[in-house]
């Protein structure tokens, strides 16, 4: 009996050995894989991919992504193909070994796969391949397309470039080309200037005070860039943004070097933008702007105990955050994120892309921005990188990274990364709103759906979705939402506040016959608007007027501080900038709303000074305007200013996190301007009102162009307008006549549709539908073929069908009579109709 319980005491003494080896041996298993999950930020290795064009100058530079994404909008560049379809490249492997290459064509607008052929001949030859490929015969002349090429890397990793291609024998590039590379060159020899002397148009209105920006209004002086005798220190990344047969546009992008007051050099990035016109005759320059930003290095760059010198910049919008005593100052500068402590007089490079010992090709493509969240007081920081990542465990994707930074340990750690297979573009525009760190639960709001993410746990949960343009704002630092518990712009009886950093939320409700509309935030001070629903009024075109009786601002404990409205006026719009709302108002007539004088409605601590950081300009003889940061904690001394960089940046692959979010920009239009992306709207007033304003055009989410400012001297549409009555039916369907669309507006109006809606059915055209824009901000439409239709101050409607400098064409649909008018009379004429205007691109 003892030997049987001593066999079992055995039993389970090696049991209880065999389980705590298993235990122990689990234990290690998981930390040496958890260990195992961290890496460090590597160097950049993916090749670059560039054009070549007739003398095989590489242009149109395409940075490599390790996800298939959609770039339709990205609108980087746009290459020729000649009639004979021959595509020319230049790979630059950087050592990288390549097994096969390959290439695919879609349709931009449909997706459609035209083609996807495997390049068979090729050779690397000092780590450079020029390749040469023909396109099958299967894409149309003077149509955009999607080019897509793929390299297969060691280890079986596929890697796309992306490129708008358009064939047509009428779209050489090397003139433009040429011509902006010599303007450039002269540029920097002052003694040549009289070369360029003819395309610039010097105004007395040009301030000449920044080198920073100057464009073509500036004095030959200034782009020439005065006494500061800078030289080109990189390649020039050349780029062709827009081409057709009179037309292109081109940027170069490059590094550049001057030599400062201490005797050391600054690097600058520098960005050049023509639109040349091209005759049998001559060269027009249309337009040219020209940015460049100093590189911050930190040297000699405390230059008071509370001013940091960023030098030269293109404008003075700093991303900046101090913790509250500003001991810990944090600021990004051309994609990098910097700190400055005036505890220890240091400065710190927190996180960049950028490398010391490359030629800085892939690390300065600046697709990426950072979201400060937080600073505390001893110097740790939070912060989001978004966008395409350059180099490290995520290169080649694009994404929002999470990072926690130690200011002691002097270490970066990733704390989740959401990739994101979209364009930079669409996410920057699309993730914008709130990016908030409340204890482990990140919160962030991607597509219009607010997402709260436990950073431990991995746990996904939706707090709000469905939010749409119009029906909701954010706080400035991104605490704090308020939204339309309906989503409804126009009929929403419930506001929900929901402030993320307290986890706490509000109800403001309407009352009977009222209406609610959001407005905005200033700081955390939540602003709202209420109109009776009879004041809601909505046009036979639907475009809506929503006349609010009052302005109401609530403050961060819900209390109202503010009341607007008298009774006299009605608010139709608000702006928020800064600390002040400006307010849109009108008068209430027999027949609708009249205009009446803005008013302004001030925040009750406008003049009260914070402790924040701020941005002043400082003049210099040399050098001009430079920007500087203002701390409100002042550094212990001018000398003794140490540098250093972040020891390491440290990844875990068990925090990347996969939300399947598609963000595709439907419904909304897109901006740019001087080759550069400006904002996405769903509103199309805005859209345009921006690009007019900016010299720019606007597309929609399948990057069709939809409206752009240049358009030509004069034009006609030299097809009959016949008389149709003049009501509103009848108009659109005479636009669907002109568009070559067979519909019939009436029956559907019939059926109960809206003529808007009706017009919109058959998905051949893209209706533009404006309210309150000038028809002179309109006119390129004629000039691109399209008819345009106004409505007249009785109520009726007319065509426009003819332009020149001076006058406009428009025949009344009403009585089929012609009108020779000038721009301003006409324009008065539509503005006493409220400018409405309905128009179509193909």
């Amino acid at each position: 009996m003892e030997t049987r319980k001593i066999l079992e005491m055995k039993y389970w003494i090696l049991g209880a050995i065999f389980l705590v080896t298993g235990i122990l041996t689990f234990l290690t298993m998981q930390l040496e894989a958890e260990e195992a999950s961290y890496t460090t930020m590597s160097e950049a290795t993916l090749p670059t991919v560039a054009f070549l064009d007739n003398d095989n100058r590489t242009y149109n530079l395409m940075h490599g992504y390790t996800d298939e994404i959609d770039l339709t909008l990205e609108n980087e560049s746009i290459t020729p193909i000649g009639t004979n379809r021959v595509v020319k490249a230049y790979v630059n492997t950087y050592g990288t070994e390549i097994n096969k290459i390959s290439f695919k064509v879609r349709d931009l607008e449909t997706n459609e796969l035209y083609e996807n052929t495997e390049v068979e001949d090729y050779s690397v030859i000092d780590n450079a391949i020029n390749l040469e490929f023909t396109l099958k015969n299967l894409i149309e002349d003077d149509k955009k397309y999607s080019l897509e090429i793929t390299l297969n890397l060691k280890g079986e990793r596929d890697v796309h470039y992306y490129s708008t291609i358009i064939k047509g024998d009428s779209y050489e590039i090397k003139d433009y080309v040429d011509f902006a590379l010599n303007f450039n060159e002269v540029t920097f020899n002052p003694t040549r200037v009289n070369e360029i002397a003819l395309y610039l148009e010097t105004s007395t209105n040009a301030l000449n005070d920044n080198f920073g920006h100057v464009n073509i209004n500036s004095s030959s002086s200034m782009v020439t860039w005065g006494d500061l005798t800078p030289y080109v220190e990189s390649d020039i990344n050349i780029s062709v943004k827009d081409v057709n047969q009179e037309i292109g546009v081109v940027t170069l992008e490059y590094r550049m070097g001057a030599e400062n007051t201490n005797g050391s050099y600054d690097t600058y990035k520098v960005c050049e933008y023509y639109r040349i016109r091209k005759t049998a005759s001559r060269f027009y320059l249309l337009g040219y702007e020209r940015d460049a930003d100093q590189i911050f290095d930190a040297k000699n760059d405390l230059v008071t105990t509370t001013k940091i010198n960023l030098g030269i910049t293109s404008n003075t919008d700093v991303n900046m955050k101090a913790d509250e005593e500003g001991k810990y100052n944090y600021f990004e500068n051309n994609g990098s994120l910097w700190c400055y402590s005036t505890v220890d007089n240091t400065f710190t490079s927190v996180f960049s892309f950028a490398s010391e010992d490359t030629d800085n090709v892939r690390e300065d493509y600046n697709a990426h921005d950072f979201r400060i969240i937080t600073v505390d007081a001893n110097g740790d920081a939070t912060f989001v990188v978004r966008g395409y990542m350059n180099r490290g465990e995520h290169e080649g994707r694009v994404g929002i990274s999470l990072y926690h930074y130690d200011y002691s340990d002097n270490e970066v750690k990733e704390a989740l990364f959401i990739p994101l297979n979209t364009s930079y573009t669409i996410m920057s525009e699309n993730t914008a709103g709130i990016s908030y760190l409340n204890e482990n639960m990140y919160y962030c709001l991607i597509d219009d759906t607010l997402y709260s993410i436990d950073i431990t746990s991995l746990e996904i949960m939706e707090i709000v979705s469905n939010l749409t343009e119009g029906t909701y704002a954010v706080s400035a630092d991104g605490s704090t939402i308020c939204y339309s518990t309906t989503g409804d712009l126009y009929n929403t009886d419930t506001l929900r506040i929901y402030n993320i950093s307290n986890s706490s939320d509000y109800e403001i409700k309407a009352g009977e016959g009222e209406v609610l509309s959001v407005i905005g935030f200033i700081d955390n001070d939540c602003i709202y608007g209420i109109a009776n629903k009879s004041d809601v009024v909505r046009d036979e075109l639907g475009n809506v007027t929503f006349a609010m009786k009052k302005v109401n601002v609530i403050d961060k404990d819900y209390n109202i501080i503010k009341e607007y409205g008298d009774g006299n006026y009605y608010i139709t719009g608000a702006k928020i900038d800064g600390k002040r709302v400006t307010l849109d108002r009108a008068t209430k007539t027999d027949t609708g709303f009249a205009t009446a004088p803005i008013d302004q409605l001030i925040n009750k601590d406008e003049n009260v000074v914070e402790k924040e950081l701020s941005v002043i300009t400082s003049a210099t003889d040399a050098r001009l305007t430079e920007t500087r940061i203002v701390l409100f904690s002042k550094a212990p001394s001018l000398n003794g200013v140490s540098f250093r960089a972040s020891q390491k940046i440290v990844y875990n692959e068990k925090k990347w996190l996969d939300l399947d979010v598609s963000v595709n920009g439907e419904g909304k239009y897109y901006v740019y301007s001087f080759g550069k992306y400006l904002l996405s709207t769903s509103n199309i007033n805005t859209a345009i009102n921006t690009a007019y304003a900016n010299y720019g055009r606007v597309l929609d989410n399948k990057g069709n162009v939809i409206y752009n400012r240049y358009k030509a001297t004069k034009a006609s549409i030299s097809a009959p307008v016949a008389s149709t009555g003049g009501g509103v039916v009848a108009s659109l369907q005479t636009i669907a006549s002109f568009a070559g669309v067979n519909i019939n507006i009436q029956n559907l109006v019939d059926s109960g549709m809206s003529p808007i809606d009706a017009l919109k059915t058959s998905g051949e055209i893209s209706i533009i539908n404006t309210n309150g824009i000038t028809i002179d901000k309109l006119l390129n439409y004629v000039g691109s073929g399209s008819i345009i239709v106004g409505k007249l101050g009785d109520g009726s409607y007319c065509v426009i069908t003819a332009y020149d400098s001076d006058n406009i064409v428009y025949v009344s649909l009403d009585s089929g009579a012609s009108t020779t008018t000038t721009i301003s009379a006409a324009s008065k004429t539509f503005s006493a109709a409220g400018d409405v205007f309905i128009t179509y691109v193909k």
